[in-house]
């Protein structure tokens, strides 16, 4: 059995550090009993940063997602070679990816840094930081799935997985916008958002794997030479 490569270990890593690091960092706030006991995948009770924000879970957490933007940047930097494997025409596509990629990650570990920090500048770097990670990291999948799904040397399953993510992605993204119209209190309608927040940073993981079963579907390996066309 040929052992994986190098890009596919780190697009495995890319999805199975951060599910690892914030459900541990969820069920230790539970254990300290700093958040309320429940699913937030179905009620909401939390989001992301509130079940991972409070000490001693903050240790935690920054031990384990601080070096993720550097993990990030080396996924990205895969994924741009990989694309100029197997569609040499998208050329402006993969710079952007790259670099919509390695901003997201920059501003990831700026988050991650912040993150349980009080004070102006800490909470204002932790917004930009959080916001341009999720708008630059979720553009830059996007323009990976489009070079995806346009390749001919992938399957039509691989592609339509491929898609299938894309299009959960804009569904999810646009499923908050009728909140402000419902009426429901703010608690409830906070609560809504922290469910899409958790389904969210969900499905922009599960890119991740499927991407590392694209890399051994093409037999692509850290030896691969980026020719740019």
């Amino acid at each position: 059995m040929k052992r994986p490569g190098a890009p596919t270990l780190v697009a495995i890593a890319a999805a199975a550090l951060p599910l690892i690091s914030v459900h541990v960092a969820w069920l230790l706030s539970l254990h300290y009993q700093l958040i309320p006991a429940c699913n937030p995948y179905w009620e909401g009770c939390t989001s992301i940063s509130g079940a991972c924000r409070q000490e001693p879970v903050i240790f935690w957490f920054r031990f384990t997602m601080q070096p993720y933007g550097w993990l990030l940047i080396a996924f990205w930097a895969f994924a741009a070679v990989w694309c100029a494997h197997i569609h040499p025409a998208a050329r402006i596509r993969r710079w952007a990816l790259l670099g919509c990629g390695a901003v997201g990650a920059v501003f990831y570990t700026l988050y991650a840094t912040y993150l349980g920090e009080s004070g102006e500048i800490p909470s204002l770097l932790r917004r930009y930081g959080i916001n341009l990670y999720f708008s630059m990291t979720v553009l830059a999948q996007m323009l990976l799935i489009s070079v995806a799904a346009s390749a001919r040397v992938l399957g039509a399953r691989m592609r339509q997985g491929f898609v299938t993510i894309l299009a959960l992605l804009l569904l999810l993204g646009l499923a908050s916008l009728p909140l402000q119209f419902m009426d429901i209190t703010e608690a409830e309608q906070d609560a809504w958002l922290n469910v899409l927040e958790w389904w969210y940073a969900l499905l922009m993981v599960a890119l991740y794997p499927l991407t590392a079963l694209a890399f051994e579907r093409t037999g692509f390996r850290l030896h691969s030479v980026w020719q740019p066309r």
